[in-house]
């Protein structure tokens, strides 16, 4: 998910947004064929057309987040997995670290800008950067335990029958299994940091 990744066991070469791309690409892709589904399984119950989800499985479009979602749903898996699970990684040794930098390429875009998840190799928990704007036109709902903190604007969180605005420098954190949603105001966007539990800290 990097073009620039420094640590102790050495990083692979790419060339920037593209190598990102294809990466979660090869991951759907392979992760459908293992489940014996084809393009247009997959897209149907994702909600995408057959030509882009196939443009997505060869590193030629970015999702946004809530189209990865839904293809994680269909696959039975997570957005973090197919973000971060690297099914050629060797086993994280003791000491282990990556250094993710600014320039770094993402395959994904999140309200409406690109999504930073500085996080690899089956991690025990997801930092993502999102920036932009937020429709509330979609229930998340996932297993996962997740913290949200607003780095800049403000946004709205609804926690199933509740509802939170959050300014820059509040936070929330929610449990699994909950419905949530977020949104930001008409002609406001804003800058978040979520934290997502990994496929490593699965409960």
């Amino acid at each position: 998910m990097s073009d620039a990744v420094s640590s102790r066991r050495g990083a692979k070469g790419d060339d920037g947004p593209a190598s990102a791309s294809r990466a979660l690409g090869a991951r759907i892709r392979a992760l459908r064929q293992s489940r014996g589904m084809t393009l247009t399984q997959v897209a149907v119950q994702a909600e995408l057309s057959h030509s882009f989800l196939s443009q997505v499985e060869r590193g030629l479009e970015r999702m946004s987040m809530t189209s990865l979602f839904r293809v994680a749903q269909a696959l039975g898996t997570t957005q973090q997995a197919l973000l971060t699970d690297d099914a050629d990684a060797a086993p994280r040794g003791a000491g282990s670290f990556h250094v993710f930098r600014a320039s770094e390429a993402t395959p994904l875009d999140a309200g409406g800008s690109p999504m930073r998840g500085p996080a690899r190799d089956h991690p025990r928990f997801v930092p993502m950067v999102m920036s932009g704007t937020f429709t509330d036109d979609l229930w998340w709902v996932h297993d996962e335990e997740e913290f949200v903190y607003v780095l800049q604007g403000r946004l709205v969180v609804v926690l199933d029958t509740d509802e939170f605005a959050l300014e820059a420098g509040d936070a929330v954190y929610y449990q699994g299994g909950i419905r949530h949603r977020w949104r930001t105001e008409p002609g406001e966007s804003v800058q978040v940091l979520t934290v997502k539990e990994g496929s490593a800290g699965a409960h």
